[in-house]
């Protein structure tokens, strides 16, 4: 028996076959501004959800939608990656002044091609591409329900629709971070340091996380 990592630790659900998938958008959800340790900064995050139209997965004995996500960082310059994806989906480019007005809840329940290529090691698939659909092609609606998540405007019964995955990343972020920050006051000895349990005579603090230059947390 094989008790190398690489065996045992397969994914509990298996990846997207490659291939060209029609496909709707059914969540845009605001991550909040996470931390990136190859780049060592901040910045604000996007996931779009695709479900692949007529695809589904086995998951705890019942068979769901087959869905497959992607992030980007807000961004609407030339070369962000997010103003590209979307001049894909629609085949046309946008001026300066449209990719800043984009409005990403307008783009749930959209349809769209998409490429979906697997990673090297054959056990993640990321999408590659989007295109639009062929003129003239009309699909089904989605069976999965359109998620739209604003950490500006929470909402807790959207938040726990999402994937516990997606919770703990957004409960990560430096918005998240901020709002949840312990404000209880503890009693500080001066010259120790200590912390006193029994209330003693010491210094008042508000126990917080410490924060980064724009008031969030480093994870």
């Amino acid at each position: 028996m094989s008790l190398k990592i690489k065996d045992r630790a397969k994914p509990a659900v298996p990846p997207v076959e490659p291939g060209v998938y029609m496909a709707a958008c059914v969540g845009v959800i605001d991550l909040g501004e996470q931390y990136s340790e190859k780049y060592k900064n901040y910045s604000n995050k996007v996931m779009l959800t695709f479900e692949l139209l007529g695809e589904t997965v086995e998951i705890d004995g019942e068979q769901k939608p087959r869905q497959i996500s992607k992030i980007f960082t807000f961004a609407t310059g030339q070369r962000s990656g997010l103003r590209k994806f979307l001049q894909s989906w629609d085949g046309k480019q946008l001026s300066d002044e449209q990719a800043a007005e984009e409005d990403l809840s307008q783009r749930l329940g959209r349809t769209c091609q998409l490429q979906v290529v697997l990673n090297e090691t054959g056990d993640k698939a990321n999408i590659d591409n989007i295109m639009a659909l062929p003129k003239g092609i009309k699909l089904d609606k989605p069976q999965s329900e359109l998620i739209l998540f604003d950490l500006d405007e929470f909402d807790q019964a959207t938040f726990e629709k999402l994937s516990d995955w997606t919770r703990e990343t957004i409960q990560k972020s430096s918005q998240w971070q901020k709002e949840h920050a312990s404000t209880e006051t503890i009693q500080v000895n001066p010259e120790t340091g200590e912390v006193l349990e029994d209330g003693g005579a010491g210094t008042n603090f508000a126990s917080q996380a410490p924060t980064n230059r724009d008031g969030g947390v480093p994870f």
